[in-house]
């Protein structure tokens, strides 16, 4: 299986993809091909998402300097976040402070 990858937005067909960059103005690096050929590939990337890659790899990869930046998180939600998560997000930010 192959999806694509632009900005945390994910894409089945890579034209979608570029027309998704190049309307952003991002450079050709800006989208990433995942190929997965397996239910081990299915399942590192899960891990990775859910940050446990380094723990069951016993290693300590670093991802580059792009990865990173892109992948920050940050308190302003992207479009493509529907509001009803944002809404909760906000309601146990507010929680957690009250609690302080």
């Amino acid at each position: 299986m192959i999806v694509y990858n632009v900005q945390r937005r994910w894409f089945t067909m890579k034209n979608d993809a570029e027309v998704y960059r190049k309307a952003g103005g991002l450079p050709t690096s800006a989208t990433y091909k995942l190929h997965m050929e397996s239910r081990d590939d299915l399942a590192a990337l899960l891990n990775g998402l859910c940050g446990l890659g380094a723990e069951i790899d016993g290693a300590n990869p670093e991802p580059p300097p792009v990865v990173i930046e892109r992948n920050q998180i940050t308190n302003t939600p992207p479009d493509c976040v529907p509001l009803f998560l944002i809404r909760d997000w906000e309601r146990r930010n507010k929680i957690n402070e009250d609690q302080k």
